[in-house]
């Protein structure tokens, strides 16, 4: 499986047609619905120019992976401070993975990625790192927290893990698998706070 360049750093327009076409036709027909063909109608551009790209569906849809990918990895990190309190710094991380997750680009790749992860597990097991890009910054953060002796901790990555859960399970996964509105702004607003003061509540050791 070949890695492709992320499409933000394409420069070659029909390279991006290609992609963005690739994109529609995985959502709309699946990954094994879509042929080669089609995304060359879509894209307006001959079969071998897509292939002289593209080697293989594999290697598209490689590159719609890469680009969420790069998204995620856009991110900003914020380093852990011991003079701020614990709830506006963690809603500050939290709400950057929030807006992250709920853009729409963001969600549209996803439709295409999870569905193909579902019944192809091994492309989701060989992305599982790169995906997890988010997360490091919040273990990073709740670790330095638990140093400083505010938090209580026995296992920072399965607590970051809990943490995002609980966003995902509010504002991502309901318009992602069961077709519901994109969440409002207050309802991101309202799920960033309460997941957060939930789990200072729990792991807070003077419950900031």
């Amino acid at each position: 499986m070949n890695t492709t360049e992320p499409i933000a750093y394409i420069n070659n327009p029909k390279r991006l047609a290609i992609l963005n076409a690739a994109t529609e036709e995985f959502h709309t027909s699946g990954f094994s619905g879509t042929s080669m063909d089609r995304i060359a109608e879509v894209a307006n551009v001959s079969k071998r120019t897509v292939y002289n790209h593209f080697p293989s569906k594999d290697d598209l849809f490689q590159a719609i992976i890469d680009e969420l990918v790069r998204k995620i990895g856009e991110m900003p990190y914020y380093e852990y401070s011991s003079k701020q309190p614990l709830k506006p710094q963690l809603e500050r991380i939290v709400e950057a993975f929030t807006r992250t997750i709920t853009a729409r680009e963001f969600v549209k790749l996803s439709r295409v990625v999870v569905s193909h992860f579902i019944s192809h597990p091994k492309w989701g097991s060989s992305t599982y790192d790169q995906h997890n890009i988010p997360i490091k910054n919040l273990i990073d953060w709740l670790t330095a927290a638990n140093q400083d002796g505010r938090l209580s901790i026995n296992d920072p990555e399965r607590a970051a893990t809990h943490l995002y859960g609980m966003i995902k399970e509010l504002v991502y996964w309901p318009e992602l698998m069961w077709g519901q509105a994109p969440a409002t702004t207050n309802e991101r607003k309202d799920a960033i706070q309460s997941s957060v003061a939930i789990f200072l509540n729990h792991f807070s050791i003077n419950h900031e």
